[in-house]
């Protein structure tokens, strides 16, 4: 979002962002208001307690609401508003604001709710919760002027709740930077050398370990390997599921398996590099809830990627027509394991593939590409 903000900035829009305080890399106060290369930022209040725990994710997003709500009227009635998914009834605002001032507004979706908490067992499917949200955010994409989906099975998946308005769907997928996210040589990594002294070949995942990743597989993978000394399983980052994928690894004794925590910005391209094979997954029943972000910054450091994942799933799908890598399923275990030797072993296959994952990257989802579909596709608004 700091991305597309600054972009639109730079293009001439006038650009104004309502946030709350930050909770997930960084956990400081920030300043209430402030000018941030030409974009206005103001934070506020909203409780922030941790968002892994189901309670403390429900009182930051009802509080956030609460404070956003007021701050919307605070904005102008001509003002086009931008509204993401999280916290998940933020869109509700827009059609607030529609209902009561005639604002016109937008919908971004990052993750679709009520299916993604239903998926895991924190809603009941069906339940009033889940008709409730249903409802509301249904209402919401009916009153905006248009949603803009991170992919086409997501636009299928949003295209059902509202059949007759499927023209104000769009899709325009997220990106990475590749001044930040780029391909560090292993001679010149730094990090690299400090985690991997002994020079083993690494399979990564990176990111949120969270509990819409299938993760489990990956250790269990990583328990099928255990005999072969070459080899150094890497998760990197935080979230819900780093607890058990700990406990998994110390009840197995599995020396080959180290846990980092989130690497900070400016450190990314090297950790991200570090991997000879990159992971990424989706559980099948979130195809069309969610699209792992992650998969951009993959593709920008030119590794093979292994999409654990069901066959036809769109990030499958991706990584196919780039050539870039392989897919294999989120319950055995055995075969991404079997995937994993098959890539490490073959070094030229896995080049080859790694190349083609950055050409496919530069070509498709660099930063400048996409942003520039927002800002022709919000021109096109300001022109209706």
């Amino acid at each position: 979002m700091t991305d597309l903000a600054e972009d639109l900035a730079k293009a001439g829009f006038n650009v104004q962002v309502v946030s709350a305080q930050p909770t997930y890399l960084v956990k400081k106060q920030s300043p209430r208001h402030e000018i941030h290369n030409k974009v206005e930022i103001k934070r506020v209040w909203s409780f922030l307690f941790d968002k892994n725990k189901n309670w403390g994710r429900l009182l930051n997003g009802f509080s956030c609401f609460i404070s956003m709500f007021l701050a919307v009227f605070k904005t102008k009635s001509t003002d086009l508003l931008i509204l993401n998914t999280n916290p998940a009834l933020l869109p509700f605002l827009g059609y607030l604001a529609s209902i009561i001032r005639k604002q016109p507004f937008v919908i971004l979706i990052h993750d679709l709710w009520p299916e993604l908490p239903a998926n895991i067992g924190i809603i009941k499917k069906e339940g009033l919760i889940y008709k409730i949200i249903d409802h509301l955010l249904t209402l919401s994409y009916k009153k905006s002027e248009k949603i803009v989906v991170l992919s086409e099975t997501m636009k299928k998946t949003v295209g059902k709740k509202i059949p007759d308005m499927t023209h104000k769907i769009l899709v325009i997928h997220n990106w990475a930077d590749k001044t930040r996210v780029y391909p560090v040589p292993k001679q010149k990594n730094s990090l690299l050398r400090k985690i991997n002294p002994d020079g083993k070949k690494i399979v990564m995942y990176s990111g949120n370990l969270g509990r819409y990743q299938p993760l489990e597989v990956m250790i269990e993978a990583a328990i099928l390997l255990k005999e072969r000394s070459d080899i150094l399983f890497l998760f990197v980052g935080d979230g819900a599921k780093k607890p058990k994928l700990e406990s998994i690894a110390k009840r197995a004794k599995l020396d080959n398996v180290n846990f980092l925590p989130f690497q900070p910005l400016e450190k990314l391209a090297e950790s991200l590099s570090m991997a000879d094979i990159s992971l990424l997954g989706i559980e099948p029943q979130n195809e069309g809830v969610i699209m792992p972000s992650k998969l951009y910054g993959l593709l920008a450091i030119g590794k093979p990627i292994i999409c654990v994942s069901d066959l036809n799933s769109e990030v499958a799908q991706i990584i196919r027509n780039a050539n870039a890598g392989l897919q294999a399923d989120p319950n055995d275990p055995e075969e991404l394991a079997k995937k994993i030797k098959y890539l490490l072993d073959n070094p030229t296959i896995s080049k080859n593939m790694g190349n083609n994952a950055l050409e496919y990257f530069k070509e498709n989802f660099e930063r400048k590409i996409i942003t520039k579909q927002w800002i022709n596709f919000l021109k096109e608004i300001n022109k209706e």
